[in-house]
């Protein structure tokens, strides 16, 4: 037993062994004279102990793990337990990452990518394996289960060679207080021979009848199924909007078949997609830039290949402003509306046009890049609203757009004291985000409040039409659900 956290029993060691000959072992052991008892065993070197893929993924997970919130449903599935939030980004957003090399880092956000889409199943294998999972609070906790759950990924879903995955994860737990600020407390060694055990039962051999498999592949493949990553609420829901049939082929686009043939993929927007005369020399320049295989996606999109080395920040045009990282998906509300912009009106350069809900600014930033004879960005939230003009900075917008940090559904346009004419308006509701599942997994596991977003939705939009937008006008309402209710409420 490991004192306050995990209860240790016979199925977590090998077959062969007990508990009463592992108590006696130990105490056998303690008996010994120190230079016998070391004798023949290397301990690991943690004197130059540096951050790796595997560390940095572990720390993000287990930071974002201590901000966890639960979903409503409680069916005993895993998908409702310790749902992680934004792990990626707290994965960016660390300087030992920054410094790793672009294959480590690529593993890293591998390892964290993989366990956020496999949260699920994950935890229900854990929960096989360990009699009181997840464990309870206390120093190490988060550390604990993301540690079990990296190590687990590996094995399960990547198919990392079992001898790499357990000795590079569990050195993880070693380092620990090492690799981190000096008033974190070192990992107690009973919880880490704990760790190393769990790991060794799921890469061990399976039970009889199962030849050839691990402990671990025959729990995923009789006690879990892709559905229990995503919460029991929206499979139900989805069930009833598009069919069981429609529903399973969301599922596989959300969970691919084979997690370690995954390749993250960046697209980016340029400023020169969206004018009217586009140059298309210049689009040609940069992409002959970013590498011999970026490609050029039919809505003028760049999608970056593999070959492209370093930091979004070292890569050619960032410091340029030329561009900046938009999935092509997300272009598509803003492209839209330009196209019918300019099929009504022709000219757009006296045309007075506002996003809505505007936060990062991918959509601004498209329109600003159209020609408009203004562009009004509204975004209610302060934080997103300063990494709105941080990234209009950088790409030269900021003295081409107004910036309002106000509730869209509270907010009239003026000019000079007088009221102003809208032609046009982007309106990107919040939403339960569903249709960014494959992108952030985080989200298929959440529990919104559907009511209270369909009531801001409703708000939002009879606003804009009845108060902001000029007689004539067009307003694009645009959503990344997959719920039904999030368009026919509004429709």
């Amino acid at each position: 037993r490991v004192p306050g956290r995990f209860e240790l029993s016979s199925r977590h060691l090998s077959p062969n062994r007990s508990d009463t000959k592992l108590n006696s072992s130990r105490q056998s052991e303690s008996k010994k004279p120190s230079s016998v008892k070391n004798k023949g065993k290397s301990k690991p070197n943690l004197t130059n102990a540096k951050p790796n893929s595997r560390t940095v993924a572990v720390y993000a997970l287990a930071t974002a793990a201590a901000s966890t919130y639960e979903s409503c449903s409680s069916d005993g599935s895993g998908a409702e337990v310790g749902s992680l939030s934004f792990a990626s980004r707290q994965l960016e957003q660390d300087r030992n990452y920054q410094l790793l090399d672009a294959r480590d880092r690529s593993f890293a956000k591998l390892l964290v990518s993989t366990v956020e889409r496999r949260l699920g199943q994950i935890d229900k294998i854990l929960a096989c394996c360990i009699e009181k999972y997840p464990p309870k609070k206390g120093k190490h906790s988060h550390l604990i289960q993301a540690t079990l759950r990296t190590g687990a990924a590996q094995l399960l879903f990547l198919r990392t060679p079992p001898f790499a995955a357990i000795k590079e994860t569990v050195q993880v737990l070693r380092i620990y207080h090492r690799a981190t600020p000096s008033n974190n407390p070192p990992v107690p060694e009973a919880m880490i021979k704990f760790v190393n055990g769990v790991f060794r039962k799921l890469s061990g051999p399976a039970t009889e009848g199962n030849a050839g498999s691990s402990y671990g592949d025959m729990l995923l493949k009789e006690k879990t199924n892709p559905e229990d990553n995503i919460a029991p609420w929206l499979i139900t829901k989805w069930k009833t909007d598009w069919g069981k049939e429609y529903t399973n082929k969301i599922c596989e686009q959300m969970m691919p078949s084979d997690e370690s043939s995954v390749v993250p993929r960046i697209d980016l927007s340029t400023k020169f997609t969206y004018s009217s005369d586009q140059n298309s020399d210049k689009v040609q320049q940069l992409l002959e830039a970013l590498g011999e295989d970026s490609i050029l996606l039919p809505h003028s999109s760049i999608r970056v290949g593999t070959n492209l080395k370093g930091g979004v920040k070292n890569w050619p045009g960032y410091n340029e402003g030329t561009w900046w990282v938009q999935d092509a998906s997300s272009t598509l509300p803003a492209l839209v509306l330009v196209s019918s912009l300019r099929d009504k009106y022709g000219d757009l350069s006296w045309l007075n046009i506002v996003d809505m809900c505007a936060a990062p600014g991918g959509k601004t930033s498209q329109l600003l890049s159209a020609g408009f004879a203004s562009v009004t960005a509204v975004e209610a939230n302060q934080r997103r609203s300063r990494r709105l003009i941080e990234n209009l900075k950088r790409l030269g917008f900021v003295d081409d757009c107004e910036v309002v940090v106000q509730e869209g559904q509270t907010w009239y346009p003026t000019r000079d004291g007088k009221n102003a004419p809208v032609h046009g308006i982007l309106l990107d509701v919040p939403c339960s985000a569903t249709g960014t599942g494959a992108r952030r997994p985080d989200v298929l596991r959440r529990s919104p409040v559907i009511k209270d977003l369909l009531q801001i939705q409703e708000k939002l939009a009879n606003h804009c039409v009845d108060t902001i937008l000029d007689v004539g006008g067009i307003m694009v309402y645009a959503t990344c659900s997959l719920l039904k209710v999030s368009r026919s409420k509004i429709s």
